[in-house]
């Protein structure tokens, strides 16, 4: 399953702070990551109370330094509000996934099932949450240039920023699709394309028997046409080869840009495989250590007994 992406753009006091990218566990956690990206692009109209189920012009509420910041609240602004685009609050999903990590997507809530449109980012591992908070994303870029500037910024004894961040902008990532092939002409155009041509050959047959000056002028025509028509030619080419070698900000180019998201998502898999394979073996070994120095070893849980502690 392909991971959506999502992005915000963030401002302080009305300068611009820069966008921070998402990438959603829709798989493990599908409706809070469809309920984030809904918000971003605001497709889901209003609520009850009229307010658009939107997430943009609404502000970070809380910022706690080396800890989290969390926003979210669309309708009251203060950590109170917000809403769900299902209605009202949803039940948790996946507890399993730890907050072991800075730059995790985290459901804010005020208890178990109480999930809205509240979330936080964390700035560090955050192990005495876990199993209450929803984890469904995690930063892909902007976290250096634009989560920890928002960090800084001074609060108040309620750990509010003095000067307003805003969400000013929002939206959906969506990977580039193919193009789609042109309609091939209707064989009725094919067939009057070359009666067109027969009859400009025949004119100009024509025009050439009636006398030798008007041949001689008519082939300089023709010379100047055919080379305003190649120059053109020429530089249409050269339009095409730019807009296909058109960059984007980080001087990429389409399909550097495609390989680099691929390339992306297999190292993400790969890092989700390393952690199991940690978890695994630290289960295996904390299982195996026992009392006495008696230890089961083996896939047959054959006794081993250490003699010098058994007899000492």
């Amino acid at each position: 399953m392909v991971r959506s992406r999502v992005f915000i753009d963030f401002s302080e006091g009305g300068e611009p702070l820069g966008r921070v990218i998402f990438e959603l566990y829709n798989d493990s956690a599908p409706k809070a990551s469809e309920n984030f990206r809904a918000l971003c692009t605001g497709e889901k109209g209003r609520t009850s109370s009229d307010v658009p189920l939107y997430y943009k012009d609404s502000i970070i509420h809380r910022s706690i330094k080396d800890f989290m910041i969390q926003g979210g609240d669309f309708t009251k602004g203060n950590g109170t509000g917000g809403e769900s685009i299902y209605g009202g609050m949803f039940a948790d999903e996946d507890l399993i996934r730890p907050l072991d990590s800075e730059a995790l997507l985290c459901m804010a809530n005020r208890g178990p099932d109480t999930n809205g449109s509240q979330f936080f980012i964390t700035l560090r591992p955050c192990p005495h949450l876990n199993g209450k908070h929803v984890v469904f994303g995690r930063v892909l870029r902007g976290y250096d240039e634009v989560v920890q500037k928002i960090a800084e910024v001074p609060v108040d004894g309620k750990d509010r920023p003095l000067t307003p961040v805003v969400i000013h902008n929002c939206g959906e990532l969506e990977l580039k699709k193919p193009p789609v092939p042109l309609e091939s002409e209707p064989e009725s155009l094919k067939e009057e394309k070359p009666r067109k041509s027969r009859r400009r050959s025949r004119y100009s047959r024509s025009t050439s028997r009636s006398s030798d000056g008007e041949s001689d002028s008519s082939n300089n025509r023709h010379r100047r046409k055919k080379s305003k028509r190649k120059h053109r030619n020429d530089g249409n080419e050269d339009s095409i080869e730019k807009k296909e070698a058109k960059l984007n900000f980080r001087g990429e180019t389409e399909e550097e840009y495609d390989a680099r998201l691929e390339r992306e998502e297999n190292e993400r898999l790969a890092a989700d495989r390393k952690i199991q394979l940690e978890r695994m073996k630290e289960k295996y070994d904390a299982e195996s250590q026992t009392q006495d120095g008696v230890r089961f070893k083996g896939r047959g849980r054959m006794k081993y007994i250490d003699p010098d502690v058994r007899f000492r």
